[in-house]
């Protein structure tokens, strides 16, 4: 399974589980509310990403036109490998999903947000080694 289909299906997971509890999708332009999941079809853009109950949602907001973002996608992957269980990661592009890129304030990519929880949220922008981007998370994720 590609990375690409596990963030597709957990993105589906979310959304079943939701409709399951009888939440409604809520749209906002603010990142701390940000507390919906749509089931994108494959390819299909994403409008908005639910923090989990008690994991950290990571998401690299990127492009395939972008050297850095692309530089970075295999670390982001293997970091997500080792980290399982330990967070939600996903990968957004940017160009197919300029809605959750506008909620999310993104203005330069590759952009890292943890979305915790609470609902709220860190960023850094610009290519990380592995190790960095490890460093960034590491607060964020549970002991």
């Amino acid at each position: 399974m590609t990375f690409r289909h596990l963030t597709l299906s957990v993105s589906l997971c979310l959304c079943l589980c939701l409709a399951a509890c009888g939440n409604r999708e809520k749209s906002s332009a603010s990142q701390s509310e940000a507390t919906t999941t749509a089931a994108p079809a494959k390819d299909a853009p994403l409008t908005a990403i639910t923090p989990h109950e008690t994991l950290p949602t990571i998401i690299d907001f990127n492009a395939v036109w972008c050297g850095p973002c692309q530089r970075f996608a295999p670390i982001f992957e293997e970091v997500a490998k080792e980290y399982h269980g330990k967070a939600i990661f996903m990968s957004v592009d940017v160009d197919k999903s300029s809605e959750l890129a506008r909620m999310f304030e993104v203005s330069s990519i590759p952009q890292l947000t943890v979305l915790m929880p609470d609902g709220t949220v860190k960023s850094a922008v610009g290519f990380m080694e592995k190790s960095q981007f490890i460093d960034f998370i590491t607060p964020y994720l549970p002991k």
